[in-house]
C-alpha cells in the first residue's frame, strides 16, 4: 500500500501544501512545531478517519480558514489503479468522505486502506492507563473486522443507558437491591448489556491470541533476548449472575462495575508484570514489538503492508533499538519518518529515500548534496 500524493488545504498549520512521494522511504526533517507531525496525521486521518491527537475536528482546521480539505492518491499492490481519497472537515464534526468521487462512510475506509502510526506516546503504552490499551485494541479491531465498530458503539450506548438508570436510582436514594421494587427495567438493561459486552470481549480476547506470538517474535528480535513473554487479556465473558453479584456496588456508585469498559492487557516478562518490573529498555522493546505485530496483522488482512508512520520515535530509542527497528521495516513497506535531524542510523538507512524538509508549514526537497 503506497500513498503517492498528498494535498492539504487548511489543515493544522498548512494553508495549502502538496507532496508527491517518490520513494518507498520518506524522511521528513524539521524542528519541533513546524508541521512534521501534521503531515503524518493527515495520512492517518485519510486512512483511518481518526486522529490520535485531536479530540474535536475544529482542532484540525487552520485558524485562518473555516474548513479543511485532505486529498490523497493511494495505490495497492492488489489493485494497480490509483484510489483518490478526499475528505472535507468542518468545525461541527460533520465530514464528507469520498473515494474515487463516491461518498463513503467512515468505517468503509477500513475495507480498503490502512496505516500504522508509531508515536512517542506509544512508548508509554506499557506504563499508561488501561483506557489507552483498550483504545489500541479497539482501533486495531475496527481495522480488522468491519462489524466491530458497530458492536463497540452498541455496547457503549447500552453502558451509557444502564449507567444513567443506575444514577437515577441513586438519586432516589435506592442503594440496595432489596429497596428496588420494580426490577423489570434493570433486567432489560442487564440482558442487553451482557449480550453486547460479550461480543466486545470475545473480539478482544481473540485479538490478544493473534497478537501474542507475533509480538513475542518481534520482542526477541529487538531485545536480542529470549525471555519468557505473555500477553494476557484481563477481561472475561460475563453473565446475569455476575451482574447480580455486584448490583449493590453498582447501585451505591451509580455506575456499572464489570464489563469490557474495565478490561486491560497485561504484558508479562520473565513471569512478572512488565509495567512494574521491566526496565525502561525492556518496556520500549515491548512497545516496538506491539506496533510491529499490529503491522503484521494488518498485512495478513490486506495481503500487503499498510503505510507505516513513525513520528519522531527514533529520538526516544537507544542506538541498538534504532538499528533493530530500521532493520525490521526494510522491504515492501512504505515508511514515512519524521525527525529533527539525520542521525548516523537514519543516514545509513536513508539510501534511496526521499528526504523532505518542513519549516513553518513550507515543504521542500532536501538537496542530496546537503546530506
Amino acid at each position: 500500500m503506497l500513498v503517492r500524493k498528498l494535498q492539504l488545504i487548511g489543515f493544522r498549520n498548512y494553508i495549502e501544501a502538496a507532496i508527491s512521494f517518490d520513494a518507498s522511504k520518506t524522511i521528513i526533517i524539521g524542528n519541533n512545531a513546524q508541521g512534521k507531525t501534521n503531515l503524518l496525521e493527515a495520512i492517518q486521518v485519510l486512512t483511518s478517519y481518526k486522529s490520535r491527537r485531536a479530540t474535536k475536528d475544529i482542532e484540525l482546521i487552520n485558524f485562518e480558514l473555516n474548513e479543511a480539505v485532505l486529498r490523497a492518491e493511494i495505490s495497492k499492490e492488489t489493485d494497480l489503479s490509483f484510489n483518490q481519497i478526499s475528505m472535507l472537515i468542518r468545525p461541527s464534526g460533520r465530514r464528507t468522505l469520498k473515494v474515487n468521487d463516491v461518498n463513503k462512510k467512515a468505517k468503509e475506509l477500513s475495507l480498503d486502506f490502512a496505516s500504522v502510526s508509531f508515536m512517542v506516546d506509544d512508548l508509554e503504552i506499557i506504563n499508561g492507563s488501561p483506557s489507552g490499551r483498550r483504545n489500541f485494541l479497539d482501533n486495531l479491531l475496527a481495522k480488522l473486522f468491519y462489524s466491530y465498530a458497530d458492536d463497540l458503539d452498541a455496547f457503549e450506548d447500552i453502558l451509557l443507558q444502564r449507567n444513567s438508570y443506575l444514577k437515577s436510582l441513586q438519586e432516589k436514594n435506592i442503594y440496595h437491591i432489596n429497596q428496588l421494587q420494580d426490577r423489570v427495567q434493570l433486567s432489560i438493561w442487564d440482558q442487553m448489556f451482557v449480550d453486547k459486552a460479550n461480543r466486545v470481549s470475545r473480539h478482544r480476547s481473540q485479538l490478544i491470541k493473534q497478537l501474542e506470538p507475533v509480538m513475542k517474535n518481534y520482542y526477541q528480535r529487538i531485545s536480542n533476548q529470549n525471555h519468557d513473554f505473555e500477553l494476557i487479556y484481563q477481561g472475561a465473558q460475563i453473565s446475569q449472575n455476575d451482574l447480580d453479584l455486584v448490583i449493590n456496588k453498582d447501585l451505591a456508585r451509580g455506575i456499572t462495575n464489570i464489563g469490557p469498559q474495565r478490561d486491560d492487557i497485561e504484558f508479562r516478562l520473565k513471569y512478572k508484570d512488565a509495567a512494574s518490573y521491566a526496565s525502561q529498555g525492556e518496556k520500549r522493546s515491548l512497545a516496538l514489538a506491539l506496533k510491529l505485530a499490529e503491522l503484521e496483522l494488518l498485512k495478513d488482512k490486506f495481503s500487503e503492508y499498510p503505510i507505516l508512520l513513525l513520528d519522531d520515535v527514533l529520538a526516544e530509542l537507544d542506538e541498538d533499538r534504532q538499528d533493530l527497528l530500521l532493520e525490521c521495516i526494510e522491504g515492501d513497506i512504505q515508511v514515512i519518518i519524521s525527525t529533527t535531524h539525520l542521525g548516523k542510523h537514519l543516514e545509513k538507512w536513508s539510501r534511496g529515500a526521499q528526504i523532505l524538509t518542513v519549516n513553518n508549514g513550507v515543504i521542500a526537497k532536501l538537496d542530496e548534496a546537503k546530506i
